[in-house]
Order: structure tokens, then C-alpha cells, then sequence
């Protein structure tokens, strides 16, 4: 069983298509989400509870399909240049735009640090 070459060939083609491009940062903006929304679940989660009235299972299940389309709206918008930094970490080709800007790199580290700090919030709380 040996390496076939024309489908090495092939698949190498295609991480230039732009069909795999549109894929890679669908991917890139879902994976965002995915952080965004630990974020904000773990945010929920300090808000203190009652305990008045007892939590259904649909308001549950209501609550995280809430949290994650907020946290998909924010990838697709708000942070998108989160999604960006993970769409060319993946090998997506740059945008036409100037993505090494200064005001964009500004942005970047002001959003990095700015998860870091929940991050590091959340370690401390012992969570």
C-alpha cells in the first residue's frame, strides 16, 4: 500500500480553490464561535441563582442554543478578527485588505488580551 501521488496532487490543488477557502473560514468563524461561547457559558454560570423557581430542561437547552448564536453572531462580526487570526493560521490565504495594519494589529492584541484576562479570571474563581 504506497502513497498515491495524483491524490496528494490533487488535495494540494484544492487548498487553493477558493470552494476550500470558503470552507476554511466557515470553519475558522464556527471555531471562534466555539470559544466564544465557553466564554459566555462560563459567564452565565456566575450569575447566581435564586433557586425560587426550579430550571427546566427546555429552558436549558433554549439558554445554549441562545449563547452559542450570540457567540456565532460575535465571531461573525464583533470578533472577526479572532476568526481571521484562525482562518490564516490554518493556511487561509490573506485578504486583498492590509491585514498587518497597525490599527488591526491594535485591535488583535487588545481582543487577545482582553480573552486572556477572562481566562486567567476564570482560573482564579477555581473553575
Amino acid at each position: 500500500m504506497g502513497i498515491d501521488i495524483k491524490k496528494v496532487e490533487q488535495l494540494t490543488k484544492n487548498f487553493n480553490s477558493p470552494e476550500y477557502q470558503k470552507q476554511l473560514r466557515k470553519v475558522s468563524e464556527e471555531f471562534a464561535a466555539w470559544y466564544v461561547y465557553e466564554v459566555f457559558k462560563k459567564m452565565y454560570d456566575t450569575v447566581p441563582k435564586s433557586g425560587l423557581l426550579q430550571e427546566s430542561f427546555g429552558e436549558r437547552w433554549f439558554r445554549e442554543m441562545l449563547l452559542q448564536q450570540y457567540a456565532l453572531k460575535a465571531a461573525r462580526t464583533d470578533l472577526k478578527d479572532l476568526s481571521d487570526m484562525i482562518y490564516r493560521s490554518l493556511g487561509g490565504k490573506a485578504m486583498s485588505e492590509d491585514v498587518n495594519s497597525a490599527k488591526s494589529l491594535e485591535n488583535k492584541m487588545n481582543m487577545l488580551n482582553a480573552l486572556n484576562s477572562l481566562i486567567s479570571q476564570n482560573k482564579e474563581s477555581g473553575e
